[in-house]
This record gives C-alpha cells, structure tokens and sequence, in this order.
C-alpha cells in the first residue's frame, strides 16, 4: 500500500515506495554506524521520526533546528533553503537566539549563494567549520557576533537544496563529532526535501 504524509493544507505528500526505505537508510550514506556513538544514534532516530511526519519544507527544517540544538548542546541552529534561481538562500528555520515565538523567526536574512561562510559552503558544497570567525573575511554578522560556525550544505545527488548553519560564542567550539551528527543530520533533511519536492511536484 502506497503511504502519504498528510499536509497541513489537508494535501497528501505520496511517498514512493521505496521512500521510507530511503530515508530510513540515508543516516548510512555518510558514515557508518561505528563513528557514532549511541547518544547520536539515538539523536537520528528522534530526527528520522519528526521529518517522516513533516508534510512541508518548512516543517522539516523546524525539525532539525530544533533536534540539533537538544542533542549537540548548541547555542543556535539555523536552516537556509536555496530558491528556485539557485542563487539566494533564505532562512526558514532557527531555534536559539532568533526564534522569536514558536517558529518565528526575528528578522529572517537572506544571502546570496557565495555571500558569508553559509554562502561559501554552498557555493563550494562542502562542509566549512570556522574556529575562529574573527580571522575569517567571509563571516556576516546576523543578530550578533558568535565566534565559531559550522555550515553544511544540504545536497541531494549533488542537488544543492540549502545549508545547515550553526554559530557558537566560544572559540573552536565545533569537534569532529558536531560535524559527523549533522552532517548526518544534513543526509535526512536533503533526503525528505527532495521527497517533499517530488510530492509537489506530483500534486
């Protein structure tokens, strides 16, 4: 039987069925199971159950801000997704500093693709983590000054969909271990975008 999401507008996403296969599967793609520890692991499983529920873009990008900021420790996550030229990148999810209200965030910015380090991670489609942001001409500043960031481009067979962005106020603040969990965490949210894209794209 062929299984749907179920949209808040009362559409219904169809997932192909292979999809939750997919997805269920993606947490595998980046590393393997033994360079994750069982906090992480369980951190992917949480994840994996609120994207499957989530029946919009937005919807499943709440959903990794929110999980990653529990599971990492982090002072703020924040989501940008790509618009349809490819070229800007606009922020549609954000727990921290600049969630102003349940999923509202204070003063959304925008940045070209190249624009800051977010900019430069997709622009580039790899993973960028700035020790110190002071020492780095791409940083921009959004609601404040934070010294560390990690940016992680949301890919999709090679499809730049968004970046993954996370600011810190402590210097070196991002371990080897913060890159490994989202960017797996970067593997399920490009993966269920691109399922939500299909969706729409069939409605």
């Amino acid at each position: 039987m062929r299984q749907c999401h179920e949209c808040s507008d009362g559409r219904t996403v169809p997932l192909d069925s292979g999809a939750t296969a997919r997805l269920s599967s993606a947490t595998m793609t980046a590393e393997t199971p033994r360079d994750l520890d069982a906090a992480a692991e369980a951190a992917l499983a949480r994840l994996l159950a609120l994207l499957r529920k989530a029946g919009s873009a937005r919807e499943a990008a709440w959903a990794i801000s929110s999980e990653a900021i529990a599971a990492l420790g982090l002072e703020d996550c924040i989501v940008y997704l790509v618009d349809a030229s490819g070229t800007m990148l606009t922020q549609v999810a954000a727990y921290g500093p600049k969630l102003k209200a349940p999923k509202v965030i204070e003063y959304p910015i925008t940045l070209r693709v190249g624009q800051g380090v977010v900019g430069a991670c997709a622009a580039a489609r790899e993973t960028l983590r700035i020790d110190d942001t002071r020492t780095d001409p791409r940083y921009v500043v959004d609601d404040d000054q934070r010294l560390s960031e990690l940016s992680i481009p949301l890919l999709h067979q090679g499809e730049l969909l968004g970046v993954l962005d996370s600011e810190h106020s402590q210097l070196g603040f991002y371990s080897d271990r913060h890159v490994r969990v989202l960017r797996q965490m970067a593997v399920l949210l490009a993966e269920r975008l691109a399922q939500l894209r299909q969706g729409d794209a069939i409605g």
